[in-house]
This record gives structure tokens, sequence and C-alpha cells, in this order.
């Protein structure tokens, strides 16, 4: 059937050929570097979706037109290029709009390396990116709908894919990734474009507009002559709308002022986020860990149930130490807790009434008394989501599994740090050499009983 003369151009119907040339087209000019990641995953999508040539061109009309027809004269093979990321107890980042080379070798020891791939421009149709982690960590983020092979060797380590089940992108870029981790870990996970999150708070301050045009406000029904009518009852703020960061800052600003009153301002996640960003991966933080000293003896003296009441006591007065002493929750299984805090001096005080506590709870239940040894060190460690990883935590882990019952026992360097104030005690130095380390420590016990 003929088109109709007076049908614009602009608005003829595309085939599934155009589509799909048009998806080559995006293809090619993600592998030559003009756009990012971000960018081939968000206007490919709009090419599938897309109804007329009208449609496609506001895809396309930034980019130049590459030739259909193959050229006659053979590319000259050039080398692949070749990139370092390098972390050695400390931190290194690639974010925003960067270029990884081809092949982008990433060593982590005893540090953290995050590779973020959404805005970056690649060089080619596919990157290799070699992860070495030897205790430390390694993250690399890509886009939903990226295609990704994960091939990795876990030594005392880990190699983790935690890529989404979404349908892969046609035409889109292969990324790579290779290597392996030695007590570190190394994780290749997605994450929305950032256009995405954009949208979403579009989204979601429309609907707090629509919300006020709908139920309106009394200084409306005034203007317009209308009495005042009762204000309907706020529906729950939508997390990252306006509605949500004008209550956000609010409450920024009310715990601004308790500050200045000298009144304690802990509440919500707020310290923990705090505690997270100062502590790694540009500072250092506390590593505490504990665990009751025979509970395995326990369940089976006591039965079950019995223990099960004993570790929800456990869990309860740890808890209850830990938010007093400004601690974060790092994890917690079965009888173990991992613990952290930005300052040596403040894990040592929980530490003590950890102990105290529980030294109150015996002689209250004498049919089951809690034991418990703490093991604690100070040093740099990498950030993994809500979880740290590395050397500190490795050697605060070894030393809780050599303390004793009722044991505080700590690493030369927190001793060191706290040693000058002279509030805390210490006991007799052991030379030690703790479990896959290979240096020996010295570790103090510290005196708690009074």
């Amino acid at each position: 059937m003929e088109r109709p003369d007076d049908l614009p151009v602009r608005g003829v119907r595309i085939s599934d050929a155009e589509r799909n040339d048009a998806v080559e087209l995006l293809r090619h000019h993600c592998a030559e570097g003009r756009i990012t990641l971000d960018e081939f995953s968000d206007r490919v999508g709009g090419v599938f979706e897309a109804r007329t040539t009208a449609d496609l061109e506001l895809l396309t009309r930034d980019l130049p037109v590459v030739a259909t027809q193959p050229s006659t004269v053979a590319a000259p093979r050039r080398k692949k290029a070749k990139q370092w990321v390098f972390a050695m107890m400390s931190g290194t980042m690639r974010r925003g709009r960067w270029r990884p080379a081809e092949t982008t070798n990433a060593l982590a020891i005893m540090g953290g390396v995050e590779l973020d791939l959404r805005e970056a421009l690649l060089d080619g149709p596919e990157l290799t990116i070699h992860a070495i982690a030897i205790m430390g960590g390694i993250d690399i983020v890509v886009p939903e709908g990226i295609r990704v092979d994960v091939r990795g060797l876990p030594i005392m380590g880990g190699f983790d894919s935690r890529i989404r089940d979404v349908p892969v992108l046609p035409g889109s870029p292969i990324i790579r990734v290779t290597g392996w981790a030695l007590m570190g870990g190394v994780s290749v996970r997605n994450k929305r474009p950032k256009s995405f999150h954009a949208a979403v708070d579009r989204a979601r301050d429309v609907l707090d507009e629509v919300f006020d045009d709908v139920f309106g406000s009394e200084e409306h029904d005034l203007r317009h002559g209308r009495p005042a009518r009762p204000a309907p009852p706020a529906p729950p703020a939508l997390p990252g709308s306006r509605r949500d960061r004008d209550r956000d800052r609010d409450r920024s600003r009310s715990r601004d002022h308790d500050h200045d009153s000298g009144r304690d301002t802990r509440g919500g996640d707020d310290w923990r986020e705090a505690l997270r960003s100062h502590a790694a991966p540009d500072g250092t933080v506390t590593i505490l860990f504990s665990d009751i000293t025979g509970y395995t003896e326990m369940t089976e003296r006591l039965g079950d149930l019995k223990a099960r009441d004993v570790l929800y006591d456990y869990n309860q007065i740890v808890r209850e130490q830990l938010a007093a002493c400004d601690g974060y929750e790092v994890k917690s299984q079965g009888d173990g807790f991992m613990i952290a805090f930005a300052g040596a001096s403040r894990a040592l005080r929980c530490s003590i009434a950890i102990q105290r506590a529980f030294l109150d709870y015996s002689l209250k239940h004498p049919e089951a008394p809690i034991r418990v040894h703490i093991g604690l060190h100070t040093g740099e460690a990498i950030r993994e989501a809500d979880d740290f990883l590395g050397r500190t935590v490795i050697i605060a882990s070894r030393i809780s599994s050599i303390a004793k019952g009722d044991e505080i026992l700590v690493s030369s360097l927190l001793k060191e740090l706290t040693d000058g104030r002279g509030e805390f005690s210490f006991g007799d130095c052991q030379e030690v050499t703790l479990k896959g380390l290979s240096s020996t420590y010295r570790l103090y016990p510290v005196v708690w009983q009074t």
C-alpha cells in the first residue's frame, strides 16, 4: 500500500531492521568512546520503544553517520592498551566519565579499588579487567543489561558476581573480569544508571505536587473565599522525595541544635553513616570481635531452648553497650559479633562495659553464666557496602580467637593509641603467632576487673 502524499516523512513507521541498524550504530559509537555505557543502555531502550523515524532521530542525531560499506583497506593491527589501577593500604576509585584501557589491571594489597563503569568511555567492544585482591577488596560496578563474564579464583577470600538477571541489551559491549582473591574479595555488581534515579526523583516530585493540588491547602482555600477545611492526613513520604528531603533537613537542623546544647544527638542511622564514611577507606577504624566461651558445651548442657534464651540475653546486652558507646554493629552470626568504632578509646570502654555487664549477669544467673572473650585491633579497613574487609579485620578476628574467657585482648598498636590517656590498664605483653599470618604480634590483656 502506498503512503499518502500528505503523511510527513518524520512520521513514517520504522521496521525491525531499522531498529537493528540503530542498535548497531549505538554499539559502534559506544566502542569508539562517544557515548558511555549508561548512555548506551538508555538509548538502546529508547530504540526498542521507538515507533517512527522521528523517534530514532532523537536518539542518534548527535552522533556522526557511519559508512555501512566495509572498507577495502585492512585496518592496521594495533597492540591492545593496558592500564593499572593500584591501591596498597589505601583506597583508589575510578568514577564518573573516565576511559579504561582495553585491558585494565586492578591490584589491591590491604587496600580497596572501586571501578565504576556506568559512565566509562570504552575503547572497543570488549573490556577485560584482571582483578587481584590480596587482603583487600575490589568492587566493580556495571550498568544493567551489559554482558558480563566473571571468572575468578578465591583463595581464603571471595570472588562474587552479583549481576541481576535481566535481559542483555543487543549489541552491548562485553566486560570480562578475571583474577584471584587471596584473603580478600572481588565483587562485580549492577547499579541502575544515574539517569534512572534522576527520573525517579522527578516522578516523586510530580506525585508530591499532584497530592498538593488534589488536597489543596488552607491558604489556597481562604484566598478563593472557601472555608478552611481540616488538613488531610499526610501520606507516608516517598524515600528521596521532596517531602522526605525537607523532613531530613529539619531533622538535621534539630540535631545541630541538640549538639550545640550538649544533648545526646544519636538517632536513626545517621551516626552509623557518619562512622562508615569516617572510618574507611580514608581513615582508621577499630574492629571488635566478641564470642561466648564454650557456647557449644553450654548448648549441650542446657538444651537448645535454654541455650537459645541465653543467646538472646547475650545479644541484648552486647547491643545495649555498643549503642551506649556509639559502636556500629557490622554483623552478628550465632554467638559472635563484629563491631566497628571510630575511636580506639571508645572501643575499649565498650569492651570493658560488656565484660562487666556479663559479670553482673553471671552473678544473677549462676546456672547459666556467660563468659565472653573479646579481641580488638585498630588500622585501615576497606568498606564493602555495610561491611569492612582487609587485614585489620583479619587480625582482630585472630586476636579474638586466642583470647580466653572473660578476657579483652588488644594489639600493641591499639595499646599505644590509648596508653597515654591513663584511663586503661594493661597486663603483660604476649608475643604470639596468629593463624594464617606470618608475622609475630604483641598482644596485651586489658585489666578491667575492679
